[in-house]
């Protein structure tokens, strides 16, 4: 087993002082922090992008795909973002395993497409080496025309992964806490929903022109939503309403529905708000009683990101036919992809203006204090 470093036991003892944080009482602030102001070469920089992704990406947990995605064994996802392609399979006896996608004789991509491995192998569609479900290489041509020692328990680099609430989560570093340690807070709200009875229904993709810190800032404030989403949410949300909570390194808030939240009274938060929480740093859960929309923001360069998104349904409530409830999930999920596509009119905007000289400096104001608190955690871990 490995040592605890010095840096684990700081950054554990970091995260148990601000989890103290994450429910503010009464009397505390509906806004957490105060106004703040950060450069704008934040999101410009390539240099300060390349560090993200070395220290924030490379080192942290996300949602890699659906369990939905490899419901039968010897399924397999091919996954490629960050830079990375990651075969994530589902074994024999139902546990999942993830490894890089490259073959360890001369780099080739092994895998292609996401599918079903019924022989249990796959082979390099150069020279023939073959893996098992595992990453294990298990036959060498021409074996004796290699250095034996080479080839002492050949694998593909594993990539550490956990199946949790519905999705394979996968990190890129074996340092670190184990998942639900990282979630912390953030986990323990989502344990309320019973995620892992859900289903993936729905999915879709977006390319957007912008930095992905701008795309994580646009999903984590309400104060937009009167002039952004005037046709599809500001008649909905009481955005004014909205608590912030900060539990570094992630955070969440609760919002209100009109006609709905206040005739409910005093019962669970979670039984009566659109609950929307972000694991740092690039995983969003927008959660209802009975359904939710997660989604992802990938990075690409410092102006390119891929924006994921999944619609994940709960079982069926008393009281509806199937017929109901799959008319009221796609309602739902269309109402979703408006918003989106509102919010990615906004984001593809960005980059024609990202290094104007009429500014230097973007400000955020106390409402936007989950963005105050997302770029000092950025910050953090990139040593700025």
């Amino acid at each position: 087993m490995n040592a605890v470093s010095d840096e684990d036991k700081i950054e554990a003892a970091h995260l148990a002082k601000e989890a103290a944080r994450a429910y503010p009482t009464e009397a505390e602030k509906q806004y957490p922090l105060p106004p703040s102001v950060i450069d704008v070469s934040r999101y410009t920089d390539e240099r300060l992008f390349e560090r993200e992704m070395e220290q924030i990406f490379y080192k942290t947990w996300f949602p890699a795909c659906p369990s939905i995605d490899l419901k039968n064994p010897r399924d397999y996802v091919v996954f490629d973002q960050l830079r990375q392609s990651v075969i994530i399979s589902r074994l024999d006896d139902g546990s999942v395993s993830a490894w890089h996608n490259v073959c360890q004789h001369r780099g080739t991509r092994l895998v292609m497409e996401s599918g079903n491995c019924k022989p249990g192998r796959f082979s390099c569609p150069w020279h023939g080496f073959q893996y098992d479900l595992t990453g294990k290489v298990r036959l060498v041509p021409l074996k004796d025309s290699f250095d034996p020692k080479r080839l002492e328990n050949l694998r593909a680099p594993a990539v550490r992964v956990k199946e949790w609430g519905g999705f394979v989560w996968i990190c890129f570093s074996d340092e670190g806490p184990d998942l639900k340690t990282y979630l912390g807070t953030i986990g323990e709200e989502l344990d309320f929903f019973g995620l892992d009875k859900f289903e993936t229904k729905y999915r879709f993709r977006l390319e957007l022109d912008a930095n992905w810190k701008m795309v994580v800032d646009a999903f984590n404030e309400t104060w937009h939503v009167p002039w952004t989403h005037t046709k599809t949410l500001s008649k909905l949300v009481l955005w004014r309403d909205a608590r912030l909570r900060i539990t570094t390194p992630h955070s969440w808030m609760t919002i209100p529905l009109e006609g709905f939240t206040d005739k409910l009274g005093d019962v669970d938060h979670r039984l009566k708000h659109i609950c929307h929480y972000l694991a740092f740093p690039n995983t969003i859960f927008s959660c209802f009683p009975t359904h939710l929309q997660t989604w992802n923001i990938w990075p690409v360069s410092v102006d390119k990101t891929i924006f994921t998104a999944w619609g994940v349904v709960g079982p069926k409530p008393e009281g509806l036919t199937d017929e109901q409830w799959t008319k009221q999930n796609d309602r739902d999920w269309k109402h979703f992809c408006a918003i989106s596509a509102e919010d990615a009119e906004v984001l593809n905007s960005w980059k024609s203006v990202s290094h104007s000289l009429g500014t230097r400096q973007y400000m955020f104001n106390t409402a936007e204090s989950r963005l105050t608190a997302f770029h000092a955690e950025v910050a953090r871990r990139i040593r700025l």
